[in-house]
């Protein structure tokens, strides 16, 4: 496979394509990684979300079949991993058959064998690993988000909590939702919990837009790649925490 490079951006001339993060938006999450998918496409939707997609994923020099992924280690050393494009990676061949997006794929294997070395997934996910069909799928947005960006969220509202939905939250959530009304640069991530919404538990979604005035939210699943609206009250009651960042976090 040949590699169509965008030298538009010169400082990124191996980088994955403009084309290549317009794509992420239809993309589409097929096992159970909506952590990854969603995080991916809420990056791409942001100037220096877009940045850090462009520094952190690159098509290699040397070997076009090759799409280099690089996470920070827990010390926060920026390491390569290398996936193959079409030549399938052993334990993988499902993920290789029906995700066609080959950047998707090749984070997902990148994180996988991130997790396998330092094993360093949240312990809430590594718990419930025994009700997946591949572990690797099972993951924390925030714990994605940090190794793939560096940065911790500056948004982080009741991931680790105990607490079912974003009720005992409702000040901190409707802050943050003045603000995503006024200011439209952001990669942010809300999940459900044990509550089911589209008939599906502990689901990762895009926060899309806010509509402070009328009390309207916009949220994006990625198996449909449908924009669902939803009243803020039934936001609280529906969900179990948001992640994200603002643009400027990401400079």
């Amino acid at each position: 496979m040949k590699c169509s490079l965008d030298f538009t951006n010169l400082s990124f001339k191996s980088s994955i394509t403009n084309s290549e993060i317009e794509g992420l938006k239809y993309s589409r999450q097929h096992l159970s990684d909506c952590y990854l998918i969603n995080s991916l496409e809420a990056l791409s939707r942001t100037e220096n979300g877009v940045k850090v997609l462009q520094n952190q994923i690159t098509h290699d020099n040397n070997n076009h079949d090759l799409i280099n992924c690089y996470l920070y280690s827990p010390n926060g050393v920026k390491e390569k991993y290398s996936i193959p494009v079409d030549n399938v990676v052993k334990k993988y061949e499902k993920l290789y058959n029906i995700q066609n997006d080959p950047i998707v794929r090749s984070v997902d294997i990148s994180v996988d064998n991130y997790e396998k070395k330092y094993k360093s997934k949240p312990l809430i996910c590594r718990l419930t690993r025994v009700f997946k069909n591949y572990d690797f799928e099972n993951n924390l947005p925030s714990h994605f988000l940090k190794i793939f960006t560096g940065k911790e969220p500056t948004i982080n509202i009741a991931e680790s909590s105990i607490n079912l939905d974003l009720r005992s939250h409702k000040n901190e959530v409707l802050e943050l939702f003045k603000r995503m009304d006024t200011d439209k640069n952001h990669s942010i991530l809300i999940a459900t919990g044990i509550k089911k919404l589209d008939n599906r538990r502990w689901h990762v979604y895009i926060l899309e837009d806010v509509d402070y005035k009328n009390g309207i939210v916009s949220l994006k699943e990625k198996r449909s790649n449908e924009t669902r609206i939803m009243d803020i009250d039934s936001v609280l009651k529906s969900f179990k925490y948001i992640v994200g960042y603002f643009d400027e976090d990401l400079k």
